[in-house]
């Protein structure tokens, strides 16, 4: 018996397309209040825009960073069974959030008038910058805790709600950008309302989406210990040290490239900063939509899904990404037009589309390390990928006189390179002996070399649940189990398997893990589809299909069910556990 990708290639791409949607509708927003205001308020107004980046970006990470560490650590506790564990999570990154949202809000907004002036000493931008800074400081703690839900939401598998979160982001900020910029004339106060109440009303959408229905995360807050703190922002720190590494590179590249081929190559560089910017949501979101299943099977030890997940992120990567490197080529001319470019757009292109697949793979590797909690090893590969490998490329290719933009193939292959360097270091520690690490992804598969673990798929038919269930004696034998052991197992997975089949329609295959771990046998059964609990009570007509489920329930020593991102899991062990993951 073997695991194959039919279940978790179904998962994974359920949650591929909202995600890069998502990303994507970001990125569109930028763009919407950009023409907005340069249409109206002019290069002024845009300029100030920009300059106040900064700031709103500021806030934006550190949103993120509660975010991304707190639906970690909670997907972490998810793939152990422990859906308490991971509420409290996300109650402490609410608290944590509202602790540090109010006393920004209360220094922030007087000294509005000394950030413009940080900003820039140009008269005429003053006004302008202090407006954006004010509704920005005004509104800072809405803006951070619209990242939560949406990290959530993932966890509980609501992908829809996460489309509809943000096409109510952008469709709002289109009518209030019109609104208040139009009509009510509210100069750039009003453009930087539209984009903040607009964010304000999709955050409220999305919250409630997480509260509807059935969910493990509910509002609620938390006195939150420090050591949970310090966990919270270890585990969120790739995600905020990328997006501010993500300025100061770009603010380098800027310099470098005028410095190195003037007002023409800013321009060509102006056009690819913007394909690049398109390109996030390819090289964020497709590990992103994998981090949270990632998460989970990490925890539960289960190597065998996080493979296939890998393998699934770079085939996708791999074609998708070659999708986006292969349209600017076809329509580099017309790309260059629109621009109003007169150089050759070719060549950047090509060289743009090859960084962004070397890009990807880095980006998959260093979620994955992200997830499987090796954070020194991530925010060292992100350093390397977001700032000193561009950067050190750039100026290798100008000291040597190449063309300028074989930076960014250069930078992309450094990063992948030092990965694999890394990795390899890091496996060099534990190369011998029973947990000897396995080469670039450092997992410990000392539980399937003892043969202590079986990880295997089934179809959801009948015929598939008997053949698993006759030939899982070989497991059995191999692990010395007595025949009360051997039926034990045999009798969870034929009569369980059965009953999960006929009330769940649409189910295609499940995922199941056996375990013999001193002394503790059981099985861990993951599906997708609705809730469906087998052993809750059920109706007096459904006692004799039943049975054998009311059997499993008193021979079980312990019986655990969980319903997170948006599978079905459920854990059976025959004898006390002892502490050891399975």
């Amino acid at each position: 018996m073997n695991q194959d990708d039919r279940f978790l290639k179904r998962e994974y791409l359920k949650n591929l397309f909202p995600i890069v949607f998502s990303i994507l509708g970001g990125t569109v927003n930028t763009l919407i209040d950009s023409v907005f205001v340069s249409r109206r308020l002019g290069s002024l107004g845009l300029t100030a825009v920009t300059l106040c980046m900064p700031v709103y970006f500021l806030l934006c990470t550190f949103g993120s960073l509660v975010a991304a560490g707190a639906s970690l650590l909670s997907a972490g506790a998810a793939g152990k069974e422990q859906m308490e564990e991971a509420a409290r999570h996300y109650h402490s990154a609410l608290t944590v959030c509202v602790a540090a949202g109010i006393p920004i809000t209360a220094v922030g907004m007087p000294l509005c008038g000394t950030i413009a002036g940080l900003l820039s000493t140009e008269p005429l931008l003053y006004p302008y910058l202090y407006d954006y800074v004010f509704v920005t400081m005004a509104t800072a703690l809405p803006l951070m805790l619209s990242y939560l839900p949406q990290y959530y939401l993932q966890l509980e598998g609501k992908m829809r709600a996460i489309v509809n979160t943000m096409l109510l982001l952008v469709g709002l900020d289109l009518f209030f950008d019109w609104l208040f910029l139009y009509p009510l004339d509210l100069g750039m106060r009003g453009a930087a309302s539209a984009s903040l109440i607009a964010t304000l009303l999709a955050g409220v959408y999305s919250y409630a989406a997480l509260e509807k229905g059935y969910s493990n995360y509910h509002i609620g807050f938390r006195r939150v210990a420090v050591r949970e703190l310090a966990e919270i922002i270890r585990y969120g720190s790739p995600v905020a040290l990328g997006n501010f590494l993500d300025s100061v590179r770009l603010f380098f590249l800027n310099t470098m490239i005028l410095a190195a081929g003037g007002i023409a190559a800013s321009a060509v560089w102006a056009v690819l900063n913007t394909l690049l910017e398109l390109s996030v949501a390819l090289t964020s979101g497709i590990p992103q939509a994998a981090a949270p299943l990632m998460g989970a099977y990490y925890a539960a030890r289960e190597n065998g899904g996080l493979r296939i997940l890998v393998r699934l992120q770079t085939t996708c990567g791999l074609f998708l990404g070659m999708l986006f490197a292969v349209v600017p080529l076809v329509w580099h001319r017309t790309l260059a037009a629109a621009f109003a470019v007169e150089e050759h757009l070719f060549f950047p292109f090509l060289c743009m589309g090859i960084y962004v697949l070397a890009e990807l793979l880095c980006s998959i590797g260093i979620t994955f390390y992200h997830t499987a909690g090796r954070i020194r090893l991530s925010n060292y590969l992100v350093s390397w990928r977001k700032l000193l490998a561009p950067v050190l490329a750039m100026w290798a290719v100008g000291s040597l006189g190449l063309p300028l933009w074989l930076f960014l193939p250069f930078g992309g292959a450094l990063t992948l390179l030092l990965e694999f360097l890394t990795a390899a270091f890091c496996r060099r520690g534990k190369k011998e002996g029973v947990h000897a690490l396995s080469p670039i992804l450092l997992l410990d598969d000392s539980l399937e070399r003892e043969h202590k673990v079986l990880d295997f798929s089934i179809a959801a038919d009948n015929k598939s649940i008997c053949d698993a269930s006759e030939q899982i004696q070989e497991f059995c034998t191999r692990n010395h189990m007595n025949l009360k052991q051997t039926m034990q197992i045999e009798l969870a997975i034929e009569e369980l398997l059965t009953v999960i089949v006929q009330k769940s329609s649409g189910l295609k295959s499940m995922d199941l893990r056996a375990f013999a771990l001193e002394g503790t046998t059981g099985i861990r059964i993951r599906c997708a589809g609705k809730r469906y609990n087998p052993f809750e009570p059920h109706p007096e007509s459904e006692n004799e299909e039943m049975l054998g489920v009311d059997l499993l329930r008193r021979m079980a020593e312990d019986i655990e069910y969980v319903y997170c991102l948006g599978m079905n899991i459920i854990l059976i062990s025959f004898c006390q556990r002892q502490g050891k993951e399975v």
